[in-house]
């Protein structure tokens, strides 16, 4: 397992970003930063299955500001994604952290939900090259979590933020299967997880479904045991 000087949350889809360039005359600084976009907010590198995929991890900074994060990764050109965690004020941050995301030709990070973080893609046709749309698509991996043990009454939550696609998951549905249907199921404002409350003593059986952009799901089930008082 790769360690890096913060702790992350495993798991998540594949990203495979395209961007267009820009030629215009400038300043190489400028241009450079021209060159980067920004990705999905409060999302960060899956540095484990990223890495053991073949992305390179090249270095971690004490930055701080995004536009110097992303200057870090202009100064080397094997750098195509940075990714921080956000300051205490506008635009500054409290780490910056360097990834080289192509292996064999291909785009090969992933990325997870989690609060707090940011990240730029460098905008080269070269990540488009690498991110052909001929490739085969594969069904999405659903990972609905551990088996639980819960006492009555108590609330649940469950997530399927560990699922994995090549692409891009766009739905999750949980449902009960089977245990007492007195359970009430409650969406949140992450699309994967959902919060189950009025649980008795008892086993329960919830599935998530997952589909991706393509049409193509997944199941999972995972037990819940409403523990005797």
């Amino acid at each position: 397992m790769t360690t890096l000087p913060i702790g992350l949350l495993l798991g998540a889809s594949v990203c495979c970003i395209v961007f267009l360039g820009r030629a215009e005359a400038q300043p190489f600084e400028e241009q450079c930063l021209d060159n980067f976009e920004k990705g999905r907010e409060d999302f960060v590198l899956d540095t484990d299955d990223s890495v053991k995929d073949g992305a390179t991890f090249i270095s971690s900074r004490k930055d701080e500001s995004i536009k110097d994060c992303i200057r870090s990764c202009c100064k080397d050109p094997k750098c195509n994604v940075a990714f921080m965690e956000n300051g205490s004020g506008d635009g500054m941050v409290k780490s910056c952290f360097l990834f080289d995301c192509l292996y064999k030709q291909k785009y090969v990070c992933r990325f997870v939900r989690k609060k707090g973080f940011l990240n730029y893609i460098r905008d080269s046709r070269r990540l488009v090259l690498y991110c052909e749309s001929s490739e085969e698509d594969h069904p999405p991996e659903a990972n609905g979590g551990p088996d639980r043990v819960v006492q009555p009454q108590e609330s649940l939550t469950l997530n399927g933020n560990e699922s994995k696609d090549d692409h891009e998951i766009v739905t999750y549905k949980w449902h009960l299967v089977s245990g007492n249907t007195s359970a009430v199921i409650e969406k949140t404002s992450f699309n994967d997880q959902v919060i189950v409350s009025n649980l008795m003593s008892g086993v329960y059986k919830f599935q998530l479904t997952v589909t991706d952009s393509s049409g193509q799901s997944d199941q999972t089930q995972i037990t819940v045991l409403g523990a005797h008082p």
